[in-house]
């Protein structure tokens, strides 16, 4: 979500080393999909790549969490699905070991009144 995208802005790298999980590798600024739609901005403009937030990003991993332990310090990640026309089955899983964790999982546009939208 955007509350994660402010503090990789202004985070210090050099002090702490940061590990992006996202489903996404880009930030869109939904407000501006209207005007994208009637040509009146380009939609490259309303999005910012992950990496671009901060360049010193210690690593960006493309995926879900999909669970936490708290006791052990230590997030699932569920790898996005990279080739789904070739590999069967769930996409990989991974445990993440942190010292500090911040939760920001944005929303999702609810599109079900709307005939297409999805599309």
């Amino acid at each position: 979500g955007w509350a994660a995208h402010a503090l990789m802005k202004v985070a210090n790298c050099n002090k702490l080393r940061i590990i992006v999980v996202s489903p996404s590798n880009h930030f869109v600024f939904t407000p501006m999909l209207a005007s994208a739609a009637t040509g009146t901005v380009e939609y490259r403009s309303m999005t910012e790549a992950v990496r671009s937030a901060n360049g010193m990003i210690e690593e960006y991993i493309e995926g879900k969490a999909v669970g936490v332990d708290v006791d052990n310090k230590k997030v699932t990640i569920r790898l996005n699905k990279l080739l789904d026309d070739f590999r069967e089955g769930e996409p990989p899983e991974l445990d993440l070991e942190y010292d500090h964790l911040v939760v920001a999982v944005g929303c999702k546009v609810d599109d079900k009144g709307v005939p297409g939208a999805s599309k």
